[in-house]
């Protein structure tokens, strides 16, 4: 009996011993668990130390002290964004520009970033940036001349891009205009002076085939001209009487006149 109560009394004590081992297991893997974070290809670690930036980490498996540092991840890849903004140009016509834009963040000036504006950055940064950058550089030019010098607007764009963005820590890869779009009643004239320089281009194009077609006639007139004229060199009585004796059949006239204009019939 009394060995079977000292038994009694040795099970509560393996059972709390099993229980404080299983809760220190549990709180050791925890703790590992959140000991290591695995940083992406093409990516920043922000090592925050109780909430504060202490630093930044390369891609790859990282090391922090549990609930006392946490690593928050930053994208260093290139971005594509795609914008669609209306402006007005100098000559105060609206226009509706679509384009893109290629830029990525530094990763020297990950942490940097994170603290003064965090990861929301591309819409605290970014599409403020550029739209007010185009709609700028948009108003200096008219509108025929955003057609024309397309090549020239988006070099002025991308230069003004690239100051703008690289103080901001960030580095501007490419800007590309995809499209233009104008008013109704812009749109609506541009079709209306296609329409004139169609004409017009139909109109010479007559105008030229009727000068070509009168040349044509004063040449043909010209070249009968010059045959006659050629023509009428030869007609000397000596070529007319050859010709008259190759054209007669051989048969004298029946009645001829002589000096005086007197009739002679040689017929019965």
């Amino acid at each position: 009996m009394e060995e079977f109560k000292m038994k009694s009394q040795n099970h509560p004590k393996k059972v709390k011993k099993i229980i404080s081992t299983s809760i220190i297991g549990i709180i050791a893997l925890v703790l590992l668990f959140n000991a290591f974070r695995i940083v992406p290809a093409g990516h920043t670690g922000v090592r925050l130390t109780m909430g504060r930036v202490t630093g930044t980490t390369n891609e790859g498996l990282v090391l922090q002290v549990p609930f006392v540092q946490s690593i928050v991840i930053m994208d260093n890849r290139i971005t594509d964004l795609t914008f669609r903004t209306e402006a007005v140009t100098g000559d105060l016509q609206a226009v509706t520009m679509t384009y893109t834009v290629n830029y990525f963040l530094n990763p020297d000036m990950s942490g940097e970033i994170f603290r003064t504006i965090g990861v929301g950055f591309e819409s605290v940064i970014v599409r403020p940036t550029v739209e007010e950058i185009v709609k700028d550089i948009t108003a200096r030019y008219t509108i025929e001349e955003l057609i024309t010098e397309r090549a020239r607007v988006s070099a002025d764009i991308t230069s003004s891009l690239q100051s703008a963005l690289g103080q901001r820590g960030l580095t501007f890869e490419r800007f590309n205009i995809v499209d233009f779009s104008f008013s109704e009643e812009f749109s609506n004239a541009i079709e209306a002076v296609r329409v004139a320089e169609q004409n017009a281009l139909r109109a010479e194009q007559d105008l030229e085939r009727v000068r070509f077609e009168a040349e044509q006639e004063v040449a043909r007139a010209e070249a009968q001209a010059e045959v006659l004229r050629l023509q009428a060199q030869e007609l000397t009585d000596t070529n007319l009487q050859a010709m008259w004796i190759e054209t007669w059949d051989g048969v004298l006239p029946q009645v001829m006149t002589d000096s005086s204009g007197l009739l002679i019939n040689f017929g019965n």
